[in-house]
């Protein structure tokens, strides 16, 4: 398992480097948070522009499943950090589960301003603390053996693919209308599933006490809700262009 600090670094679960190192590298680094925004939005316009381009329309369905498709691919990457880094995300856990107890949102503000040297934002490593603070409302994730961490992990080994697909899909004849919406079924099926089989685990076994609702609500209800939400919308999209063997409803 990866080495934690005890020192003021080591409170965002940091590895072990000399002060200086820490220094340069703050200074030279990105915030995590603006690394989020600049991918999330940058992203999400790119796919709305192209499409545009192509049928001259900007389309309330296409934009809206382009921008959560943007999203899933971004938890995805950090859903495979969870797996290659599962021993240090649960280092960090233990480190600050104490100290950051009845703390968790002071905690979730840190990760998102903590700076990540440019060179490194495509490091699982540099992510892991996303995965260390959100289990501070939810300890499965620092545990291989939980449902929280392996149904995350399953989902980011195989939604990454179908996902990116079925994003540039909708702009582009990659394939039939009606294999996308096959494909787009089974995506946001598993999606929508694993969602309310996650909030069904994490309230029957408890792991909602000790926390009160508005941070419930909020980093849990939250993060977790859009993919209850949008995999709707994306199976009734996909429901209709095989029944239409169309892509009329996304152009």
């Amino acid at each position: 398992m990866s080495t934690v600090e005890s020192s003021s670094d080591a409170g965002l679960g940091a590895p072990t480097s000399s002060p200086v190192e820490a220094q340069a590298a703050s200074a030279r680094g990105v915030p995590a948070g603006i690394a989020v925004i600049v991918f999330l939005v940058g992203a999400s316009v790119a796919h709305i522009y192209l499409h545009h381009a192509v049928h001259g329309v900007v389309n309330v369905h296409q934009a809206t499943l382009a921008c959560f498709l943007v999203l899933n691919v971004l938890i995805n990457f950090w859903e495979l950090g969870l797996y290659f880094c599962g021993d240090r995300i649960h280092d960090e856990y233990e480190a600050t589960k104490v100290s950051y107890k009845g703390r968790e949102g002071v905690r979730c503000v840190e990760v998102f301003t903590k700076r990540i040297p440019f060179f490194q934002l495509l490091s699982f490593r540099s992510w892991t603390l996303v995965w260390s603070s959100y289990a501070l409302y939810d300890p499965g994730y620092a545990q291989r053996h939980s449902f929280g961490y392996n149904i995350d992990v399953g989902n980011g080994f195989s939604t990454i693919i179908p996902a990116t697909l079925f994003a540039f899909g909708m702009t582009y004849d990659i394939v039939s209308p009606q294999i996308l919406g096959i494909i787009g079924v089974a995506m946001f099926w598993q999606m929508f599933y694993g969602t309310v089989v996650y909030f069904f685990q994490f309230f029957h076994s408890g792991r909602h006490r000790g926390h009160s609702k508005g941070t419930i609500w909020l980093f849990v209800g939250g993060s977790n809700g859009m993919w209850f939400i949008f995999p709707l919308w994306g199976i009734a999209i996909s429901v209709w262009m095989i029944l239409n063997n169309s892509m009329a409803i996304l152009q």
